[in-house]
């Protein structure tokens, strides 16, 4: 398997920004429903602290990732899928992608009307050039409680399609993003 990807699967790259970025989203999912239930106070700020920055990290990883898929050549869909089949598995795909985005840059956002810099693990912090406001922190909250659910559903619908590609319709889909194609 190369680094690029060819017509029949993904290559290397692709499929490390996959599983590291998917890892990243579950471990994103968890922290921001662990902040949910705790007191303000020390812990919960170390919970949004850790959320924050590996957040930061997924935000690059998504950029690479996307950057990549434009680079490359994507797999074609199997022989034989129907149209109405593609259609929803690039809108799928592309529907994660803008999800995905529009929760990172919302979370940003709410740190950045919260008055404060985009935090990385302690080893630095990003200043975004947003003023402080209550408001628009409280409207970016918003999105961001309506994204990751939006999101849950789309990872839900992701993954239901790649099993169903590969149990009922037994074809590569799965294969050509895990070990290859045989």
């Amino acid at each position: 398997m190369g680094l690029r990807n060819t017509s029949l699967e993904y290559g290397a790259l692709a499929k490390a920004l996959h599983w590291i970025v998917a890892i990243g989203i579950f471990v994103l999912i968890y922290y921001g429903l662990l902040q949910d239930d705790m007191d303000k106070g020390a812990a919960r700020d170390e919970v949004r602290f850790i959320h924050a920055s590996i957040a930061l990290a997924v935000f690059v990883l998504m950029a690479i990732r996307l950057a990549w898929r434009f680079l490359n050549p994507v797999p074609e869909h199997p022989a034989g899928t129907p149209a109405l089949q593609k259609l929803a598995a690039d809108l799928a795909h592309w529907g994660l992608y803008v999800v995905v985005f529009v929760q990172l840059l919302s979370g940003m956002l709410i740190v950045a009307t919260d008055g404060k810099p985009l935090p990385f693990f302690g080893l630095f912090s990003i200043p975004l050039p947003v003023a402080e406001n209550h408001d628009l922190h409280e409207v970016f909250e918003e999105v961001h409680e309506v994204t990751w659910i939006l999101l849950a559903v789309l990872v839900a619908a992701h993954v239901l399609g790649a099993l169903y590609n590969h149990f009922v319709l037994k074809n590569d889909v799965l294969r050509r993003m895990t070990h290859g194609v045989k």
